[in-house]
């Protein structure tokens, strides 16, 4: 019984954090883009969204992390569950990495130019600059996402037989 909860919480936390990261991604930056009127206030909005998102996919993965540590107790259920655990760690080093390093150095570029970003030549160094920083997040935000979705993926593999354990003869037990 407490296998299957902690398999539920598991599943759960890592599926509210691809959710999350997915809704991002697919939703709300595309709907985003098309509604906010300059670049400026689009990338102030989709910068401050990172920035929420993350204590959010922190504490998921935490707690995803802890509920994988729990499932390692058995035996066969312990390489799955640590290599859950890698997938996990990725995303939030990368979850991490996107808030405390890209998005502060896309911040920092757009500063640098005076007025909307979307008004300067896309040849200009600090635009060309900016764009590259963005394609770098673009990665950093997809290498997180794939890990946490990865992770949720394997989440049902590697639960402990309901039968006998492992090395006794069913007959003998």
């Amino acid at each position: 019984m407490l296998e299957r909860s902690v398999v539920a919480v598991e599943g759960a936390v890592l599926g509210l954090w691809a959710g999350a990261m997915a809704g991002f991604a697919f939703v709300f930056a595309p709907i985003a883009f098309r509604t906010v009127p300059d670049m400026g206030t689009f990338s102030a909005l989709i910068g401050a969204f990172i920035r929420g998102l993350a204590p959010f996919g922190n504490v998921c993965g935490g707690v995803a992390i802890a509920a994988a540590l729990v499932r390692a107790v058995a035996p066969e259920a312990r390489g799955l569950a640590i290599g859950r655990v890698g997938l996990v760690a990725i995303g939030l080093v990368a979850s991490g990495y996107e808030t405390a390093v890209i998005v502060p150095h896309m911040e920092a570029t757009a500063a640098q130019i005076p007025g909307a970003i979307d008004t300067v030549p896309k040849d200009d160094p600090r635009r060309v600059a900016y764009d590259e920083e963005h394609h770098r997040s673009t990665r950093v935000y997809g290498l997180a996402f794939l890990a946490v979705l990865a992770a949720a993926t394997l989440v049902p593999f590697g639960r402990r037989r309901s039968g006998p354990p492992s090395g006794v003869d069913p007959a003998e037990a």
